[in-house]
């Protein structure tokens, strides 16, 4: 029994560490995301592989495009912050026959929209990495 006030001293130890270790990554994410933004990458020349009347917000530029095995992934940066990218994309989904979200979440510099419809399912994936800019991930795959 007398170990066990060590072993738990050590397992808050850990505890601390983790939680300190997450907060200064959340700290640089922030510090990244307020700095100005380099050249926007070159748009992609062709359309990229969305599932059928999939939206897309006015703010939007597709910069890339790809199949993994049965998914699409497009790539891409929304000309605005997290904020703004977030609700649009969900507002956009929302509105869109045959569409709907199954599950967002936010947080400070990186957001998620899930959605389901017209025979697909995925996700809108944003990333703030730069004060006007949001980088955006869209992978679907067959349901």
């Amino acid at each position: 029994m007398s170990r066990l006030p060590l072993v738990l001293g050590f397992v808050l130890l850990a505890v601390g560490v983790v939680a300190t270790g997450c907060g200064k990554s959340e700290e640089k994410d922030k510090e990244q995301a307020s700095r100005a933004c380099p050249p926007a990458p070159a748009a992609l020349g062709g359309t990229p592989s969305l599932p059928s009347g999939f939206p897309t917000p006015s703010q939007v530029t597709y910069t890339a495009s790809k199949k993994a095995g049965p998914a699409s992934i497009a790539g891409g940066y929304y000309q605005g912050d997290i904020d703004a990218a977030f609700s649009s994309y969900t507002d956009a989904l929302k509105g869109a026959s045959g569409y709907n979200v199954t599950h967002s979440e936010h947080e400070a510099v990186d957001a998620e929209v899930n959605f389901a419809g017209h025979g697909q399912s995925g996700q809108v994936k944003l990333l703030q990495g730069c004060k006007d800019r949001t980088r955006v991930t869209i992978t679907s795959r067959p349901q």
